[in-house]
């Protein structure tokens, strides 16, 4: 519990119950037990310690990164997937490790050539997804803005088939799936003070293209995202992994 406020009784024992400790002898025992509290070779007193509390809490939110579009092609089909985008978590001592998935990567050439309708990259909290490839038009699928933290890729685009005289002569191509968004989740948490905690980011899923004149490049996902709001100031954080001290 937060020890008394300023102009309240506050004792040695006190400031033991919070900041741990048996039968203390002396404040100089909690030099820097706190951020707000002198370090050795200062002066220290009782009233440094009034308001403090040995936990801190904060609130936090984590964004999973978006898959990739699956890729197209102008002649044939597939059905494999495209890549994942990377969950997105936080962690420290005493506190749960908060996880969320990344988006599902795109399937590969399954898409009909006249239909784009399931192309687009899923969109996230943050934005739309990049958009799909054109049906009957060798383009490829489009990135997720960077702003839509954790939606998906566009799906590559096909090419319709062609035929002479009403007659088919080559195959239909197929078009890829958008890739899916990462998950969300926003919470709090409460730890002691001076623990370190550890945010992962997940980056987008790369997209690709099937080698040679076919294929047709899906687009990536973008990257997760994550805030943690301590002290009244909120920190944002993208791809790869951060520390943060809380004191």
């Amino acid at each position: 519990m937060t020890l008394p406020a300023a102009g309240n009784p506050l004792s040695l024992s006190q400031i033991e119950g919070e900041f741990g400790g048996s039968g203390a002898k002396s404040l100089s025992e909690y030099y820097s037990a706190h951020s707000s509290v002198p370090s050795i070779g200062n002066a220290i007193s009782i009233s440094d310690f009034y308001g403090l509390s040995d936990n801190v809490s904060f609130s936090f939110v984590i964004q999973g990164a978006g898959g990739a579009g699956g890729w197209g092609l102008s002649d044939g089909g597939s059905g494999t997937y495209s890549a994942s985008g990377g969950s997105t978590s936080i962690s420290g001592s005493g506190m749960s490790t908060q996880s969320v998935a990344g988006g599902a990567g795109g399937q590969n050439a399954v898409s009909l050539w006249y239909d784009n309708s399931n192309r687009n990259g899923q969109a996230s909290f943050y934005g739309a997804g990049g958009a799909g490839g054109a049906n009957n038009a060798p383009s490829p699928g489009q990135d997720a803005p960077s702003s839509s933290y954790g939606a998906g890729g566009g799906g590559g685009g096909s090419d319709a088939e062609n035929r002479r005289f009403g007659i088919q002569y080559d195959n239909d191509g197929a078009g890829g799936i958008g890739g899916g968004a990462g998950a969300r989740s926003t919470g709090s948490a409460t730890v002691p003070s001076g623990t370190t905690i550890t945010i992962t980011v997940g980056a987008g899923g790369v997209g690709t293209q099937v080698s040679g004149s076919q294929g047709r490049a899906g687009g990536s996902g973008a990257s997760g995202y994550a805030t943690v709001t301590y002290g009244g100031v909120t920190t944002t954080y993208t791809a790869g992994t951060h520390t943060r001290t809380l004191n």
